[in-house]
């Protein structure tokens, strides 16, 4: 975070657990909506957000979609990074919410699960042919 930022957090939002706090502190100072329904549409709403975005860095890098010079993929990115991460920002928003909403403690799980990836065996891996 920004040292030169103002905004003040109720915690040090160092750990994913910190960030789970913060939504908790969020929605109880703001009464949002704790219907686990509605948090998965907005969720999905909010990926397909992202989806907007990358469609646009992917226009900007096809010469029969751009409407200018063609782009490098990581010049589109950077064209459209700030608007990508506020969009990914939401979406992780909404997966906290989830998470606290169900009861998940989502560091402890996050960890399970990649401890379970380091010993998996992936099918799909970057140039295979199968990809």
């Amino acid at each position: 975070m920004d040292e030169e930022d103002s905004t003040t957090f109720p915690n040090e939002m160092q750990t994913i657990q910190d960030f789970q706090a913060f939504h908790r502190w969020l929605d109880e100072k703001n009464s949002f909506s704790r219907d686990i329904f509605l948090n998965m549409m907005l969720l999905s709403g909010e990926v397909g957000e992202v989806a907007q975005v990358l469609k646009k860095v992917h226009w900007l890098t096809e010469p029969q979609r751009s409407g200018e010079e063609v782009k490098t993929l990581e010049e589109a990115l950077v064209t459209h990074r700030e608007d990508l991460g506020l969009e990914l920002a939401d979406c992780l928003a909404y997966i906290f919410k989830l998470a606290n909403y169900t009861g998940v403690d989502l560091q402890s799980a996050y960890l399970t699960k990649m401890t379970e990836n380091l010993q998996r065996t992936w099918q799909y891996q970057e140039g295979s042919q199968e990809n």
